[in-house]
């Protein structure tokens, strides 16, 4: 027991004593399978990785990004990126990037969503301008990227394409360089997630395993809930018959993905790949009707520089996402996949269902191959991945120190009014 006591410490003690019985309260019992075990182990491929077959030159992307925030609105997102190359026999070699957005920022939803788009733009560019240094030397490059290809929160609101138009082209522009680009001359594009949370898997093996058990009227009402918790509300305004079908399929504790690959599957291997729809169909409105928000509301020109970059970057093939574990006692993690690899050449606006992929998965298994030479723990659980991580990650005291000095004296040289808010004035002092 920790000595440490405070004005708070009894308080917080008694909460939080509260709070794990109810969570005990809650658990299954132990040594109770998930209800979609077997239908899980039905798309489960084993999958021992041949480390030798690696014919490709290994891009590792990754960056990181710092803010600042001013009186009166002013604001600042800089990131910057970071892609090796990795050849065998050769010397990594660098490509670096930086994107810097300024411009007055009120709302604090903004303020979340700015440093995103801006660290985004700066690894993909990044990664198109490596792969084409890659191509031009006759390689055949990898690209992986730390995280996942797959844009699950679509910028619909058109009060974002209102304040930062531009920067919002540039983000449509730069997915959509790097996957044509790919696509283009045959190259995979991958993407790692060490820590992912969705449930896209769950819910389409929920799906799934309705309709084997010839409820498919069930699996119907369903639709386009994209986790349990979303599809527990939905539930309230069914008919009692039907919440009582659905109730063997559910656990009192819902599993993510990657939390129900980890308790089902039994050794090395990977789910079979699930072809992701675009998150703009899980939105109130498709495509067509935001590029008409966005022309009543924007500028004639940009508004229609910003729909040619989205409609470019959904005519791009679209995402596929596995769960692979690189031994027997590892935790899963999620691989992205860019479609085309695995012989999906359609537009990607055209898909409006998650679907399995059906057929051969070999380039899939390749850059397991490739993920299985560099893995050595959960931590270090991909080398290049990592020294990119290390080399890109934006430390906030260099950032204040180095960075925002320049950015303020350059920005004041150019007639604006850039002073700190009382908060950061106060944590100065």
């Amino acid at each position: 027991m920790s000595q440490v006591r405070d004005l708070f410490f009894d308080e917080f003690y008694d909460e939080l004593e509260r709070v794990t019985k109810d969570l005990q309260a809650d658990q299954e019992e132990p040594g109770t399978p998930p209800a979609l075990s077997d239908t899980l182990l039905k798309h489960w491929t084993p999958h021992e990785a041949d480390t030798d077959d690696r014919p490709h030159a290994l891009i590792s992307v990754d960056g990181g990004v710092q803010q600042s925030r001013y009186a009166y609105g002013g604001f600042i997102a800089v990131a910057r990126a970071l892609a090796i190359t990795h050849t065998p026999g050769q010397q990594p070699t660098l490509t670096k990037t930086v994107k810097i957005n300024v411009q007055d920022t009120y709302d604090n939803r903004d303020r979340g969503f700015i440093p995103g788009y801006a660290r985004i733009i700066a690894e993909y560019d990044a990664a198109a301008q490596a792969a084409r240094k890659a191509l031009d030397a006759g390689l055949r490059p990898l690209v992986l990227l730390d995280g996942s290809l797959y844009i699950a929160r679509f910028p619909y609101a058109i009060r974002e394409y209102r304040h930062h138009p531009v920067l919002l082209r540039d983000f449509f522009t730069s997915l959509a360089d790097l996957r044509r680009l790919a696509y283009d001359n045959g190259f995979p594009l991958a993407a790692v997630s060490k820590d992912s949370t969705v449930f896209y898997l769950h819910m389409h093996l929920l799906r799934r395993a309705l309709r084997d058990a010839g409820l498919s009227r069930t699996a119907t009402l369903l639709k386009d809930a994209p986790t349990p918790l979303d599809l527990g509300i939905r539930m309230e305004a069914w008919d009692a018959a039907d919440r009582e079908a659905l109730k063997p399929f559910l656990d009192a504790r819902p599993l993510c993905d990657t939390h129900l690959v980890d308790v089902c599957a039994p050794a090395e291997g990977y789910t079979r790949p699930l072809l992701l729809a675009p998150s703009i169909y899980y939105g109130r409105e498709n495509a067509p009707a935001l590029y008409t928000r966005i022309r009543r509301t924007l500028p004639a020109e940009t508004a229609e520089s910003i729909i040619t970059s989205i409609s470019t970057f959904f005519q791009c093939p679209g995402v596929a996402t596995t769960y692979w574990k690189p031994t027997s006692d590892a935790r899963p993690f999620r691989v992205d996949l860019a479609a085309h690899s695995l012989g999906h050449h359609e537009p990607w606006i055209n898909q409006a269902g998650n679907r399995f992929h059906e057929g051969e998965a070999g380039p899939l298994e390749k850059v397991l191959n490739h993920l299985l030479h560099w893995y050595c723990n959960d931590v270090e659980y991909n080398l290049p991945l990592k020294q990119t991580d290390t080399l890109a990650r934006f430390d906030r005291n260099l950032y204040t120190s180095r960075y925002e000095p320049f950015i303020v004296r350059r920005l004041e040289e150019a007639g604006l009014d850039i002073r700190g808010t009382r908060r950061s004035l106060r944590e100065i002092d």
